[in-house]
């Protein structure tokens, strides 16, 4: 039977409820036991049905409603009942707050879950159970990284429906457009996020209505009418004159106090050196092994033997699912990757790289010796291999996509975009010096 909600501020003066447990002893079975049956009374109306239980006439107190003595057998009988009773009063407590008019055939129906609005998800109670979902995948095909962002999108959307509904938990069919674009603006304001970074948490909301809407627990997705945007993001990456700069950067030569009338050397003064510096010669290293393999951080920070093969011509091969993705990345050894390679051979990491934090901060001490203008973090070195590495070096598009362990080219082709307007940028100073030739 379908119910719907009729909404009346006299409810709950209204009606009066009541649960009663007894004894069928007419309906004795071949054991000797009578069925415990439970009756549910509301304004004069009354609907009796079994519990599913079962005691002896002589074991059943009808006065206190429950089965006599200590026996586990009781114990536990007596504990179903209570249970069912509370159920019965806190199903009666839902239907309330919905709007329904109290009956005792409806209560029948929502203690066996089957009046629908009753049934459905709230939208932590559904998230977290895709996020459980994803945790079982962690390492096989989901990342720790990917399954952090939805755990943290659960704490951020807590923090969001505490403040602007004072609720703990929402029903998925109350999210609607106005929903949206408050948790955006909360992401952006509140959270002081930028655009991009609340990229991420929407997209993962919007994941979550989409499995919503497609297990029936939405009527309608509010994501429809809300569009996502990414600003576009300029990616820096060593053109082949910095790359070089980073390849003949001698730490060795580097000393407290050294004193220099190249400009670059002033950059000394406000680096807090240790002597020797093995840390800059550590980061300076791992940094060209991404530049020559297009590995990111985590996947060099994962390499082991087993990820490399020699084919039938001798080449070295690194093959490697990502951390990431999961997908293939399959990348043959360049000669510096190789030589960093023997460089540490015998160490207890076959690559010793640095915390990500510390090694971008060396970067970053890197990157002002060399007098290079750009702010450059380890992730540079994965798209300077994209661009200037193979790219820039007619290496296809759709090689490049495989090496980088792409799922296809249109992830790679951004750093097409990249080389194309850095070679614009090129022949526009070479037009300006040959403007105003009227020779020609």
């Amino acid at each position: 039977m379908r119910y719907t909600p009729f909404y009346n501020h006299f409810n709950m003066e209204k009606h009066c409820t009541m649960v009663y447990f007894s004894l069928r002893e007419s309906k004795q079975n071949k054991k000797g036991l009578s069925p415990i049956e439970v009756s549910i009374s509301t304004n004069g109306k009354r609907i009796y049905f079994s519990t599913g239980k079962y005691a002896r006439s002589t074991d059943w107190n009808k006065e206190k409603q429950l089965v006599k003595g200590k026996s586990e057998e009781a114990q536990l009988v007596n504990s179903y009942l209570t249970q069912l009773r509370n159920k019965i009063y806190q199903k009666e407590i839902e239907l309330l707050q919905m709007g329904y008019l109290i009956t005792a055939e409806l209560l029948k129906e929502a203690v066996a879950d089957k009046v629908e609005a009753l049934n459905e998800k709230s939208l932590f109670e559904f998230f977290e159970e895709h996020n459980r979902e994803q945790e079982k995948l962690v390492g096989n095909g989901v990342s720790k990284a990917t399954y952090w962002i939805s755990v943290y999108t659960v704490r951020l959307l807590k923090k969001f429906v505490q403040q602007k509904y004072k609720r703990e938990d929402l029903y998925l069919r109350e999210l609607n457009l106005n929903f949206i674009q408050s948790f955006h603006t909360f992401l952006r304001i509140d959270k002081g996020m930028a655009q991009n970074s609340s990229t991420k948490h929407l997209k993962l909301l919007k994941k979550i209505v989409n499995l919503a809407v497609a297990n029936s627990y939405m009527a309608t997705n509010p994501f429809i009418t809300y569009k996502i945007e990414r600003e576009p993001v300029e990616i820096d990456f060593l053109d082949e004159e910095e790359l070089r700069k980073i390849i003949n950067f001698d730490t060795l030569q580097l000393h407290v106090g050294q004193e220099s009338a190249d400009p670059v050397t002033d950059a000394r003064k406000i680096i807090n050196f240790d002597t020797p510096l093995p840390r800059l010669e550590r980061a300076k290293d791992m940094f060209l092994f991404g530049c020559f393999t297009g590995l990111s951080y985590i996947d060099i920070k994962t390499l082991a033997p087993e990820h490399f093969e020699k084919d039938n011509t001798g080449r070295i091969w690194i093959k490697k699912r990502r951390v990431k993705t999961g997908v293939l990345s399959r990348i043959p050894l360049l000669p510096i990757a190789k030589l960093i390679l023997d460089k540490y051979k015998g160490g207890e990491k076959l690559l010793p790289i640095q915390d990500p934090a510390d090694i971008n901060k060396y970067l970053k001490d890197i990157a002002i010796l060399c007098d290079i203008k750009k702010r450059i973090t380890f992730h540079t070195s994965r798209h300077t291999f994209a661009s200037t590495v193979t790219l820039a070096n007619n290496i296809s598009l759709e090689v490049v996509s495989k090496m980088l362990g792409h799922t296809n080219t249109r992830m790679t082709n951004h750093y097409a975009k990249l080389i194309d307007k850095c070679i614009g940028e090129q022949m526009d100073k070479l037009m300006d010096t040959f403007t105003g030739d009227s020779n020609y």
